[in-house]
């Protein structure tokens, strides 16, 4: 992922080998032995950082210690370790990531880049700053693959000698084959995307995970659920633009950037700004602090994070007196410690008033759907962050499963996953035909046919939602989308969990899978894969700038409601007349 610089960050424009500053420099050697020094270190080292694979707080520590060195810096101090964020990786002198494996860096770095640079582990920076000086970079070497020329290109002019320097051993598997399924290698954002954060449009604008100023965005977006919970739609919507914009924003916002840029950019009011002035003053926003500590706010995110309970059901569960989990367990009669096992027996011994079990009433082809009391049960469960790897797994086991019911699929993970968080709160994948021609007619029932079978072989235990396929409605009154999709709760069989060594976990895990006919496979991923607010300005920007209709099923013009179909998802982006913004730049959210 890209991240972005202070304001006094420049482009590089000479590719000269940058080298650790010696105090002896300027005292030691032929006039032009130091001339040829000094050309080597003009300067700070600059740092390219890919987020993948790490979390928020590793991110949040690497730009602080960066920060640091620019903070600590000045022309008389030495040596010194100068050190500043950019934006390209192609102008960079460090790459820091979390990954090890070549297949995965290529999804964010060109592998013809990546054999001219240094890219070392987050360990690197950490030693780096401890010492005030750039560490050897062959102890710190990513990936194993690339350890020689992370070694040739370290900035570290005493680094020569540790090309003898074995890899790391953490590193050795490495170099095995990725699982089958990966999410497909996108291209990365163009460097005028980065530029254009004065844009009134979330997805014309590039946001990464975490921002500079994180922080600030933090704090506006618990005012912002705050509003959603108490159902202020406006006001809640309102501070998500504000999140959306100053996700975007390249620089630190001090004094003197906010009287510059913050208080001129677009879909900031002046309430907004004066909470963005006040944490400029206090280091936080006073009502985000007392929210953050009110039981109502606690209470209300508590219950609405059970399937089944929105906001408004929240609430009213609040105003009759609930405040705990414990309170809606006695509320929905659910045992404490109850389990999903406990509550299937306890519903196989229901009778109705003559004596019938009422599990032999019931549909044996209808799927078991998850109630707000199973919901309540699972709670540990489902909302505990599903990893990256636990992801990928997942996706590789649904599709094996998928060619056994429809072969010739394809798919891609899209949500949270596919724009780099480290954790997900589900698992949604998009999932079409190779063919092109017969693929829709393919594709239409096999959502609920597949659903049955995941269910069957142990994979499926509830479903929160299964539609049918539905023709494509450029008015969209009678449906979100005609998309066919199963929103279930998927669990590994504890037998498949046994002989896995790890990898896959017996908790439960919400899957959503998302059906599409092959012309509408592509407006699918871009629409599925988020966030929220980059979703709604694509919708909006569509209406107000292009006269069109977008969503996850669709892309029509208004005026005689023309189908597009696009071949690629970066033929989504050019007939919205769109810059491309890869997917791990589209994070318009907390």
């Amino acid at each position: 992922m890209k991240r972005y610089p202070t304001p006094s960050s420049q482009s590089s424009t000479s590719r000269h080998k940058r080298r650790r500053r010696s105090s002896s420099s300027s005292s030691a050697g032929s006039a032009d032995e130091a001339d040829n020094k000094s050309d080597a270190m003009d300067g700070p080292l600059k740092v390219y950082i890919v987020q993948a694979k790490l979390s928020e707080q590793t991110i949040s520590e690497l730009y602080e210690l960066i920060d640091s060195t620019r903070e600590s810096g000045g022309a008389e101090q030495e040596p010194h370790l100068d050190l500043e964020i950019c934006t390209r990786v192609e102008d960079a002198d460090i790459i820091l990531t979390g990954i090890q494996m070549r297949k995965r860096l290529e999804r964010h770095v060109n592998w013809k880049i990546a054999c001219q640079k240094s890219i070392v582990t987050p360990d690197w920076l950490r030693v780096s700053v401890k010492q005030n000086s750039p560490a050897e970079c062959g102890k710190y070497a990513a990936i194993t693959e690339l350890h020689d020329e992370t070694v040739e290109n370290c900035p570290d002019e005493d680094c020569v000698h540790c090309k003898s320097s074995e890899p790391p051993a953490s590193h050795a598997s490495s170099s095995s084959s990725p699982p089958a399924y990966t999410i497909p290698i996108v291209k990365p954002t163009p460097e005028k995307v980065f530029k254009n954060w004065k844009s009134r449009y979330a997805c014309t604008r590039a946001s990464p995970l975490v921002c500079i100023n994180q922080g600030l965005a933090a704090e506006l977006g618990i005012l912002g659920r705050s509003r959603e919970l108490e159902g202020l739609g406006i006001n809640a919507l309102a501070y998500e633009r504000a999140v959306a914009v100053i996700k975007s924003y390249p620089y630190k916002i001090t004094e003197e950037t906010f009287e510059r840029d913050i208080a001129h950019l677009p879909g900031l009011g002046s309430k907004t700004l004066s909470k963005i002035s006040e944490y400029l003053e206090n280091g936080y926003i006073q009502e985000a602090k007392m929210t953050r500590n009110d039981e109502r706010f606690q209470a209300l995110s508590a219950f609405a994070s059970i399937y089944g309970i929105g906001p408004s059901n929240a609430r009213r569960l609040y105003d009759i007196g609930l405040r705990t989990f414990e309170d809606l367990e006695r509320y929905y009669d659910l045992t404490p410690g109850a389990t999903v096992e406990s509550l299937a027996l306890e519903a196989e011994s229901q009778f109705t008033p003559n004596g019938k079990k009422i599990s032999t009433m019931m549909d044996k082809n209808k799927l078991p759907e998850l109630s707000v009391k199973v919901s309540l049960a699972l709670r540990n469960e489902l909302d505990f962050g599903i990893p990256r790897e636990e992801v990928e797994e997942i996706h590789k086991v649904v599709m094996q499963e998928l060619d056994e019911v429809q072969p010739g699929c394809v798919s891609t993970v899209v949500g949270g996953y596919r724009r780099g968080k480290p954790k997900s709160n589900d698992v949604d994948i998009v999932i079409s035909h190779s063919d092109l021609e017969k693929g829709a007619d393919l594709i239409k029932g096999l959502c609920k046919r597949f659903a049955r079978h995941l269910h069957a072989r142990g994979h499926v235990t509830h479903v929160m939602h299964l539609s049918g396929f539905h023709a494509h409605d450029a008015l969209r009154e009678g449906h979100w989308d005609s998309l066919e999709k199963a929103l279930t709760v998927f669990k590994f069989p504890l037998e498949t969990v046994e002989n896995s060594g790890g990898r896959r976990s017996k908790m439960h895990r919400r899957l959503d899978l998302i059906f599409a006919v092959p012309q509408a496979y592509w407006t699918a991923v871009v629409g599925w894969s988020g966030s929220k607010m980059f979703e709604r300005d694509l919708r909006l920007w569509a209406k107000a700038e292009k006269g069109l209709k977008f969503d996850s099923s669709g892309l029509t013009r208004r005026h005689d409601s023309k189908l597009f179909i696009p071949r690629s998802e970066q033929d989504v982006f050019d007939i919205l007349g769109l810059d491309w913004v890869d997917p791990t730049m589209r994070n318009a959210d907390v």
